[in-house]
Order: structure tokens, then C-alpha cells, then sequence
């Protein structure tokens, strides 16, 4: 990604977030929102399109062209620096903080002087965020929480930012080794050592002999959960499809977001004709498209579409998108009635986190480790180093009891294809083979894997 595309992505963000702050128009601040991810995912450099070409670009208009000329000319967005100036120190820092937002982060800072996210810890220690209305013992539970993940994952989150574009798969281990505690400290040897002495149990789709290496990107043979702009990517289909044959992919899943997500605005006739979309493209596509879906898992673990319609999907995705506090068990019991749904095939960013921003969600991780692998269903190793999700810390030991897994990037943006190796160092750093991971493996033991009742024979390109 170029440098420019990141700072001007921020810049927009940033205004985005101000607007709300001092009540701005809440309809603008979604445009600059929007405008922020298609920058940010612009998969050349913003620094050398023309000005008249920058309208162009979806979700940036005039305006933000205009913002995004004089970013160009000057190193900064007079626009940004101006509301900066309207709110006092610290606002946007609590505004961040999961259980604050920009409403409550202006309402503290104005009755009770708080200014850092250190300056909250405080208040909420000696009670005195309950005199502030609004606020309660819940509301003080789920701020600590918050800050605690905040504190926790800043060294690592800094860490990986302050890689170079494009790190190698050693650059990021090393980083992930250094930034999370007990991660290594020996991990690494025992691991390798571990890997060396497995031998692959013997099937018809594998080496009934022989030894697996920890795996290395160039084993991927395909991405199984991405997004187009159906729902929340920027790119369409034709465009990622593209970038998946440039990136010398045998196989391709498009897994787009499905209605139970409301502001997706998902319906059945959009997913058909995706689904249509899918089968035109396959002749000429040159490698295998697989349509799927990223579906929600629901409060009490059902999931978008009833056997009928997923039964159309080549492969499904399953996820968590909302209520995260469910206590432990319940969530356990969410998770595992996804699992053994016939229809999932692998359960997506497992504990939900996003570094620095939202905690795992309190599931019985055994429980979910032995259910997948009763089941057949893998685990995700998202690869977007927003979320790197299957932690590595926890791979081995989902490794140990049986689990598959998928590394994917989850990409929104052509660029995000591109984050493959974060998955693949905590991969590593979890002690995995290609053999442990199904987008390793050929089309035809990852058909097997991915058979369910009824499914439809896959979209394949000759």
C-alpha cells in the first residue's frame, strides 16, 4: 500500500470521526467514512492520479477530491486541523474506547476533565464516571474491559504498523515472537521439531509418506473468505477474481456478506444473481471460483438461510458480528450450534477481536476446539493484521486437538489479498503444516473436505 494512500485514509477517517464528535452531519461523516476505506484500499498510488481522475474513485466526490488535492500539495488537511481545534485534549483518544463513542467522550471531558484513556481508567476506578448520566455499572465494566485490550495490544499493534509495506513472513513472525508474551521463548524449535517428526495420516488425496514443513505462503493454492462490493468490499468481483489469478491462485472464494448483517442490505436475489455472476465468469476466470457466503452467527447460534438455500453455496463462512458480551457459556453454546450446522464449513475471525479495539468474546475454547474437529470444520486464521485472528498463541493447541484450519485475508480491497503472510507467520508460530491448513491443500481433498448434503457441484474453470 502506498504511504500517501494510508495518510490520506487516515485523514478522512479522522475528519469522519471529528464530525461526529461535534455533531456534525452524521450522513457527511458516513461519506468521509466510506471515502476513507476506498482510499485506503486504492490499489495504486493515490500520490500519482491525476486530480481530475480522483473523482473516479468510489465514494470520493469533489469535495474529497479537493481535500485529498491539497493533502497532496501541502502535507495536511486544513478541514482536519480546524475541528481538531473545537473539542478539548483527549477527546478523540476516549471517543475510541468501546462503551465511550464521540457523544459520551465530549460529555466527559466537559463534566469530569478527562482527557486520556489513562485519566478514564481513573475515574472509573474511583466511581466517579456514576454521577455522569448515562453511565453505570455495566458501562464501568465494559470501559475496563476495553482499556485493558487497549493497553494489551498497543505494543503489538505499534509493532506491526511500524512495518515496512509488503513485511516477509520472517519479518512478521519475528514481530509476533517479540510483542506477545510466552509466545515464544522457545516455542519456535520445539515447534519445528514437532513438525518434523508428524507423519500425515494416509488418504487417497494425500503422501501416505513422508514429512511436512511448517507452511510457507507459496503453499496457499487459494483464499476462501473475501469480499466485493455486494456488501462492504470496494472492488467488484470481475476486479477481485483478477487480483486472485494475478496472485497465481488455483482456486478462489467470494464469500459476501449475508443478510442477517442488515446494513449489508443482502437479499436472496442479489446472492443468486452473484451466484450467476460467478458461473459467467468461470470460463474465462483461470483458476476455480467457489461462490460462498460469510454468514452470522446469530445470538442463539443459528445462522442466516435456511438447508435449501445454503445448500446452493459451494462454501460457507460463519461468523460472529454481534452481541459479544454473551457470558461463557452461552457463547460456547452459540458457537457450537454453528459448528455442527452441516452447512458451515469453516467458523471466521474465531474470538472476534480487532487489536486495540474490541476484545475476544469469553468462549470455552476446548469445547469449540473439539466440536470443530468432531465436525470437520475448520478454523480461520484471519490474516488482516487489524484482526490476526485465530491468535497465534492459541493454534498449537486447536493443532493439538484436531482442528483444520483456512488462512485467509478476509479482503474488503484488492490490496487486502495481499495480507496472507501475517496469517501464515502466526500459522507458523503455531506449529502448522500445510497439511493442517485447507487452502493448502488440492481442489479435490478440499472439495471433500468441504462436501455437505446437497451441495451443488462447484463453479470450475477448465
Amino acid at each position: 500500500m502506498a504511504r500517501t494512500n494510508d495518510e490520506v485514509a487516515a485523514l478522512l477517517r479522522e475528519y469522519a470521526e471529528l464530525l461526529a464528535i461535534t455533531g456534525g452531519d452524521q450522513f457527511r461523516a458516513r461519506n468521509y467514512e466510506k471515502a476513507a476505506k476506498a482510499v485506503g484500499g486504492y490499489p495504486a498510488d493515490l500520490g500519482a492520479v491525476p486530480d481530475a481522475a480522483l473523482t473516479k474513485i468510489d465514494g470520493v466526490g469533489s469535495s474529497i477530491a479537493g481535500k485529498i488535492i491539497e493533502f497532496r500539495r501541502t502535507g495536511t488537511i486544513a478541514a482536519v486541523h480546524e475541528l481538531r481545534a473545537k473539542i478539548p485534549p483527549g477527546v478523540q483518544e476516549i471517543a475510541r474506547v468501546p462503551g465511550v463513542g464521540p457523544k459520551r467522550a465530549l460529555q466527559l471531558s466537559r463534566e469530569l476533565g478527562i482527557a486520556s484513556i489513562a485519566d478514564l481508567d481513573a475515574a472509573v476506578r474511583a466511581g466517579r464516571l456514576r454521577r455522569v448520566s448515562g453511565f453505570g455499572a455495566k458501562s464501568e465494566e465494559r470501559i475496563l474491559r476495553s482499556i485493558g485490550v487497549i493497553t494489551h495490544d498497543q505494543p503489538l499493534r505499534a509493532a506491526l504498523a511500524a512495518l515496512p509495506s509488503g513485511p516477509s513472513v520472517a519479518q512478521i513472525e519475528a514481530v509476533l515472537a517479540a510483542n506477545i508474551p510466552g509466545l515464544r521463548a522457545g516455542l519456535s524449535s520445539e515447534i519445528t521439531a514437532r513438525s518434523a517428526k508428524r507423519k500425515p495420516p494416509a488418504t487417497s488425496n494425500q503422501p501416505a509418506d513422508g514429512q511436512h514443513a511448517l507452511v510457507q505462503t507459496k503453499d496457499l493454492r487459494g483464499d476462501l473468505h473475501t469480499h466485493t462490493n455486494l456488501t462492504d468490499g470496494i472492488a467488484s468481483l470481475a476486479e477481485m477474481v483478477a487480483a486472485a489469478r494475478e496472485r497465481g491462485y488455483q482456486y478462489y472464494a467470494v464469500t459476501d456478506h449475508a443478510p442477517d448483517l442488515v446494513m449489508q442490505q443482502m437479499t436472496d436475489a442479489k446472492m443468486l444473481a452473484q451466484r450467476a455472476e460467478v458461473a459467467a465468469l468461470a470460463d474465462r476466470a483461470g483458476l476455480t471460483l467457489l461462490h460462498g457466503t460469510e454468514l452470522n452467527i446469530g445470538p442463539d447460534g443459528s445462522v442466516d438461510w435456511e438447508a435449501g438455500f445454503l445448500s446452493g453455496f459451494d462454501l460457507c463462512v460463519a461468523s460472529v458480528h454481534s452481541s459479544f458480551d454473551q457470558d461463557r457459556k452461552t457463547m460456547t453454546e452459540r458457537f457450537i450450534t454453528a459448528v455442527e450446522n452441516p452447512y458451515v464449513n469453516i467458523i471466521g475471525h474465531p474470538l472476534t477481536r480487532k487489536l486495540g479495539r474490541r476484545p475476544p468474546v469469553d468462549v470455552d475454547l476446548d469445547a469449540l476446539y473439539e466440536a470443530c474437529a468432531r465436525t470437520g470444520t475448520a478454523l480461520e486464521i484471519n490474516a488482516s493484521p487489524a484482526r490476526m485472528d485465530l491468535p497465534p498463541e492459541h493454534i498449537a493447541a486447536a493443532r493439538s486437538a484436531g482442528v483444520k484450519f483456512s488462512i485467509d485475508s478476509d479482503a474488503h480491497s484488492l490490496g487486502d489479498l495481499a495480507n496472507i503472510p501475517y496469517g501464515v507467520a502466526s500459522a507458523r508460530l503455531g506449529g502448522l503444516t500445510d497439511d493442517d491448513v485447507i487452502n493448502a491443500w488440492p481442489l479435490s481433498r478440499l472439495t471433500e473436505f468441504l462436501h455437505r448434503p446437497g451441495a451443488l457441484e462447484y463453479v470450475t474453470s477448465e
